[in-house]
């Protein structure tokens, strides 16, 4: 079955402006890149004591004393008074009130701002005055327009009456707001405007009785854009966001959502930062589905806390009111497939030798059809507890890690679990080589409920664990195209006895088995994951890695690295419906990593080679070239024998710039090789100017939960400096089609 899901935006604008982080007026490398070097930037804003300090100082061609305290002064006329400036052909100047009357080609500066005009008024004591048929500019914003009137109202006001307002440059106005009413707050940051028209290329677009938009980066309250979108699940889709700005480190969303077959639904997100934790909520709530006949409901919590140097804490909440929710009302593809959702609390204390950890996590099934044996495990509570002795008499570190953990499950086994492993190493070092001994003991104690079969409600188990790792360093001096470099050759030795222990009487509760297609996994333990299983061991890991190192800083270059598994013996402990494994070897496994050792450049491979069949099990490779934050290339590749062989390429890179323009492409191709399927498709082009960016893109993906192929049209309008008109994927311009969008504070 193939679905066609369109989201277009809204060709119109809204009644407020977004918001964007923090950013000075850098116009070398900001959204005014393309729009040349700015005239004429007023002077920074002064403090009052310099206000009050300052000088008037006045200059002109010919000048004219009319009385004690009035001078008219012509041709090439200067007054200056701390960051004000004016410039006109004639004046008149009152000293008394420190008013200046200006006519012919005046110019008014101050910190921000400029007009010019063919008369005004000014008093440079109040930083009022008049200016008739006026030009103005904001500097930082790179705004400018016409008004009948301009109004200066104090320091951080600015009155115009019959204006227009653009960020373009002046002889490219490709766009332009109109209105009989303009109020700027530089000191809020917000410019209101009253009964509003906005033209683009000469068209009228949009048409309001009132706007805000920001006169600086500043984030604001207002009306966000609006998006719009059809889709089989949903029908017309209409979101109207309004962004609240309620402090520096809060903030929060609210979007009403309309959906012609399913109704009105109302979204919402808070934000907030503090010192100590950091944090976001989301919740969903669609009353009376039309077509499911019931409410349905989603709510998040995530946050993250540091609470000084050694206590932090954790919490991840997550509700959702039935298993379709995501699939019909989500517009997130990762999300469509989620069968559990979590619910954890966690807080952690760590000092210099020890760390302890209490933890509540539980999981709520999305998907129902799944039995009541197969959903995972809740832990109410688990506490853990590791910690270390370093350097104590012989030269001896004691090592012991604990957990205390209740399992819960509806029509399953629950038990309360016990895990203690206390150790001891003896390390031998020098520069040149390495020799650990080390020995381990590990205790687990169950007590079990709802237990059937006549079986015991308690069980024990204890393993002790022995091992050798050892390894040696040899390195030499070379050089690449006259860089000097540390060529590092790092053979290593572990091996590992853990006697067998009957465990099949136990149960499975968070043990699976651990891949061993990872070279760091050959030198664990236990090849089984969690506690349940502790695996039976006599055994040698043989591995060899080479590094490049640049030869002054340390930087690593290069990385490579090999290792397999020589089985000394069968290994008798297994998972339910596991046999003995009696193969003499693991698989090899190889990886490799390179960071600027060409520039630009990140390379990273993987392969594991069946030692049984000499055929690959698994590989992939990756490869970036990543110039400057403009230009982007990833090709990938990922093999797993009898389940996946995809590639993945995805671009981002600036075809061609002229002038104030410019012209940018993304492009993505994620392909199945072994399905001859294209999983997702993508591709879209941005054309920049001064003061407005069009993008528009394609994208074809593959739902994979319901065997649905996806298409979705983007497409954005942004006019610079005043808002963003289209689909909230392009809140990053094109980057954001190929990474999440995120928020910093």
């Amino acid at each position: 079955m193939r679905r066609t899901l369109y989201k277009l935006g809204l060709i119109c604008l809204l009644l407020g402006a977004g918001y964007s982080p923090a950013q000075g007026a850098d116009f070398t490398d900001s959204e005014w890149a393309l729009c040349g070097e700015p005239g004429h930037m007023p002077a920074p804003r002064p403090t009052a004591q310099e206000l009050e300090q300052a000088e008037t100082r006045l200059s002109a061609d010919q000048s004219e004393v009319l009385g004690k305290e009035i001078f008219n002064f012509s041709g090439d006329v200067e007054v200056r008074r701390a960051d004000q400036e004016l410039y006109s052909d004639r004046a008149r100047y009152n000293r008394s009130d420190a008013t200046v009357e200006a006519e012919g080609n005046v110019r008014y500066l101050q910190s921000g701002l400029g007009v010019d005009a063919d008369s005004a008024f000014f008093n440079l004591d109040t930083r009022e005055g008049k200016a008739d048929n006026a030009r103005y500019r904001i500097a930082e914003k790179h705004a400018r327009g016409e008004a009948g009137t301009v109004l200066l109202e104090g320091r951080d006001r600015t009155r115009l009456k019959d204006a227009t307002y653009t960020t373009c440059n002046p002889d490219k106005e490709d766009w332009l707001l109109h209105s009989s009413d303009i109020k700027l707050d530089h000191k809020e940051g917000v410019g209101v405007a009253r009964n509003v028209w906005v033209g683009f290329k000469g068209v009228p677009i949009f048409y309001s009785p009132y706007m805000s938009f920001p006169l600086d980066d500043r984030r604001k309250s207002g009306f966000l854009t609006p998006s719009f979108g059809t889709s089989n699940e949903v029908g017309t889709d209409i979101r109207i966001p309004y962004y609240f700005n309620l402090a520096p480190n809060r903030d929060a969303t609210l979007a009403l959502r309309n959906t012609t077959r399913r109704g009105q639904q109302v979204l919402g997100e808070f934000r907030y930062l503090y010192p100590t934790n950091q944090g976001e909520m989301n919740l969903g709530y669609l009353p009376d589905d039309d077509i499911a006949g019931r409410d349905r409901k989603l709510f998040t919590f995530r946050d993250q806390g540091q609470y000084g140097a050694r206590w932090s804490s954790r919490i991840n909440f997550n509700y959702v009111s039935d298993p379709n929710y995501f699939e019909q009302l989500g517009d997130d593809l990762k999300t469509a497939s989620v069968t559990h959702v979590e619910r954890l609390g966690e807080i952690t204390y760590r000092s210099d030798l020890w760390t302890a950890t209490g933890r509540l996590q539980a999981y709520q099934t999305v998907d129902r059809t799944i039995s009541a044996s197969s959903r995972p495990y809740q832990r109410l509570p688990q506490l853990l507890f590791s910690g270390n002795l370093p350097s104590q008499t012989y030269g001896l570190n004691y090592s012991l890690s604990g957990e205390y953990v209740r399992f819960n499950q509806a029509g399953s086994v629950t038990a309360d679990r016990i895990d203690l492993q206390p150790g001891v190493q003896l390390p031998f070092s020098t520069p040149a080589a390495y020799l650990t001994p080390a020995l381990s003991l590990r205790h687990t104690q169950y007590a079990f409920n709802n237990r059937s079969g006549g079986l015991d409600n308690h069980a024990s188990r204890t393993v002790p664990v022995a091992s050798l790792d050892s390894g040696v360093f040899f390195e030499r001096n070379t050089d690449w195209g006259g860089t000097p470099l540390t060529h590092t050759l790092e053979p290593r030795l572990y091996y590992l006895y853990v006697p067998f222990r009957s465990q099949s009487e136990l149960p499975i509760f968070d043990s699976g088995t651990l891949d061993l297609g990872v070279l760091s996994n050959l030198f664990q333990t236990n090849r089984f994951s969690g506690v349940d299983r502790v695996g039976d061991a006599n055994q040698v890991t043989y591995a060899l890695t080479s590094r490049l190192l640049h030869g002054e800083s340390g930087a690593e270059l290069l990385r490579g690295g090999i290792g397999q598994i020589h089985y000394f013996r069968n290994r008798e402990v297994t998972l339910p419906g596991g046999g003995v494994e009696r193969t003499v070897t693991s698989n090899i496994v190889g990886e490799l990593s390179s960071t600027d050792l060409v520039q630009h450049w990140r390379a990273n491979a993987g392969v594991v080679l069946n030692s049984q069949t000499d055929d690959f099990d698994k590989a992939t490779l990756g490869l970036r070239y990543n110039p400057d934050k403009y230009r982007v290339l990833d090709l990938s590749y990922r093999f797993q024998r009898d389940s996946l062989e995809q590639t993945d390429v995805s671009a981002l890179w600036p075809l061609a710039r002229n002038g104030e323009r410019q012209w940018n492409a993304v492009a993505r191709w994620n392909y199945s090789l072994k399905d001859n399927l294209t999983l997702e498709a993508l591709g879209g082009v941005e054309y920049d100017t001064c003061c407005w960016t069009v993008r528009a893109a394609v994208r074809r993906f593959l739902n994979s939960t319901a065997g649905e192929t996806n298409d979705t049209i983007l497409l954005q309008l942004e006019l610079k400096g005043l808002s963003r008109v289209g689909h909230k994927e392009y809140k990053k311009g094109l980057t954001g089609l190929l990474d999440p969008v995120s928020y910093q504070q």
